[in-house]
């Protein structure tokens, strides 16, 4: 079952980082630097969006088989992944508002869903560093489990830092969460394959 994983995982990120590729190509108007992943949802691609999504949500069903696979699986980190996954799967249903735009009910959803997806798999990381750990395998996994979880945390709280102070790095800042959340699902399609 956890080779099943992995190529759940691999094909999920070959489409949400595709996605997320072609988006960036796109003449959207949109800066890296300054706007949110989730802006490219409320332009006219957001066929591209929702593509990156639902490939993000493929990877996370994936991780959470993977996970529940290995030895001394904890039931947290499978329901973690869960939780990730349907965040990614929904959350471009729920458009985020446009900026300085009044703030909507769909709009609360597109956050709340971000904040579920972004802080799941960031416990997620975490909780696999400590499952490997305890089970005394995979120490290298475990300790890239680790690290990737602390740099989410620093990102999930460099995020909210730029949304407070208003600078203009908030897209950069959830880049490099992206980068982190990538890697750390091909750390685990690695340990499943």
């Amino acid at each position: 079952m956890e080779p099943f994983a992995a190529v759940l995982i691999a094909l999920g990120l070959t489409v949400g980082v595709g996605a997320l590729v072609a988006l960036h190509l796109s003449p959207t108007g949109l800066s890296p630097i300054r706007n949110a992943v989730s802006q490219y949802g409320i332009t006219p691609y957001r066929g591209g969006y929702r593509t990156q999504t639902l490939g993000y949500a493929l990877a996370g069903v994936g991780a959470a088989i993977a996970v529940g696979g290995l030895r001394g699986s904890s039931v947290l980190v499978v329901g973690l992944c869960v939780l990730f996954a349907l965040a990614r799967g929904a959350i471009s249903w729920y458009p985020m508002d446009a900026p300085g735009a009044p703030s909507t009910q769909t709009g609360r959803a597109h956050g709340a869903l971000a904040l579920l997806a972004f802080g799941s798999l960031g416990l997620a990381a975490q909780g696999l560093s400590t499952q490997l750990a305890h089970a005394q395998v995979h120490p290298t996994t475990a300790l890239a489990s680790r690290v990737l979880a602390l740099l989410m945390l620093a990102t999930f709280v460099g995020m909210a830092a730029t949304r407070q102070a208003r600078w203009n790095y908030f897209g950069l800042v959830e880049r490099i969460f992206y980068v982190c959340m990538t890697i750390w699902l091909i750390v685990v399609a690695a340990v499943a394959a």
